[in-house]
């Protein structure tokens, strides 16, 4: 699926990111420490620096896939950019010799698509840097501005460079991940969907399942991100906050905990009034758009049902008593 090679590309860049920093950090605390290194070191501080960046560098290697969102993959750059200025600051600030660890933060960011991800690399990097020189210049050390200045020049024009030469090999797949969540107005791309996996998959129920999280949620994209790392690819149709799950080789139950999760998921978002209607094929319809109708119709009805949250299934009409989930 989409979803899953984008988070495994995230996790995949994240993690080599996270063996080199391991490396360069393995190399630098033995420079940093050893006679010919010239510059004041804080030798605990920055041990204690070096070992919580390292055990953050490890949890991100055991770390499934499936977690690497772009909110998560951009806080690890973060992470990795605080811990660097840290390493820098304690080796001896503006005249540290260590600087050079931005250099791969600045350069990362043509790894991935998103550019949320890309602007907290550089941004990080570059804000972490002048962190790191600003008592030095507050202090009147003018010996140290032509270098500094030098520096911060040199990192613009990298991290200008790598963004370029991401725009240029990876612009393709950005628009695609940028235009997910732009909304299905005429529902052509989930019944493709739904056609496309009705197709590939003969002889095994499929199910489409129509969600409303309500006009309250706090945050659509984070609610479509965990969908999409937690049940399914959701389809975002039309105008509001509606969107569709296609999912293979369930029944009844299967369905109805997928329904449940993503009403749960929407209520931790702060939303309220969540509805959700399910059809499942061949049971309620033979034909993509019949299963269509019949799941639009299910979400229909269960907001007739009296309750903060509702499931209703096709196959199970209101006056025989619909389910639904509190």
């Amino acid at each position: 699926m989409a979803t899953m090679s984008y988070y495994a590309q995230n996790a995949r860049n994240l993690k080599t990111f996270s063996l080199l920093y391991l490396g360069l950090l393995g190399a630098s605390i033995p420079f940093a420490l050893s006679p010919y290194y010239e510059p004041g070191v804080s030798e605990v501080l920055l041990l204690l620096t070096a070992s919580v960046g390292a055990v953050g560098a490890i949890t991100l290697l055991l770390l499934p896939a499936e977690l690497f969102t772009r909110r998560f993959a951009a806080g690890s750059y973060i992470f990795y950019a605080a811990f660097t200025t840290l390493t820098v600051f304690f080796t001896g600030a503006s005249s540290s010799e260590l600087y050079v660890l931005y250099f791969p933060l600045l350069l990362v960011s043509a790894l991935h698509r998103s550019w949320k991800v890309k602007a907290a690399s550089l941004i990080s990097a570059l804000l972490g840097y002048c962190l790191v020189v600003l008592p030095d210049i507050l202090g009147g050390e003018t010996y140290a501005l032509m270098p500094v200045l030098f520096r911060f020049v040199v990192f613009v024009l990298v991290g200008g460079f790598a963004l370029a030469v991401a725009r240029r090999s990876t612009a393709p797949a950005t628009n695609v991940e940028e235009d997910y969540y732009a909304p299905d107005e005429d529902g052509s791309v989930l019944l493709h969907r739904l056609s496309d996996e009705l197709e590939a998959r003969r002889g095994v129920q499929v199910a489409v399942v129509l969600v409303d999280p309500g006009r309250e949620v706090q945050d659509l994209e984070l609610l479509l991100e965990r969908v999409r790392g937690r049940i399914g690819e959701p389809v975002l149709l039309g105008e509001g906050a509606v969107f569709g799950l296609v999912l293979s080789g369930v029944d009844d139950r299967v369905v109805e905990s997928a329904a449940r999760r993503t009403l749960a998921a929407a209520a931790s978002l702060g939303a309220r009034e969540t509805r959700a209607g399910a059809a499942i094929y061949p049971r309620d319809a033979r034909s993509a758009e019949d299963l269509l109708v019949a799941a639009g119709e299910a979400l229909e009805a269960a907001f007739e049902v009296e309750s903060p949250s509702a499931v209703v299934l096709a196959s199970r009409p209101y006056a025989e008593g619909r389910e639904a989930t509190r």
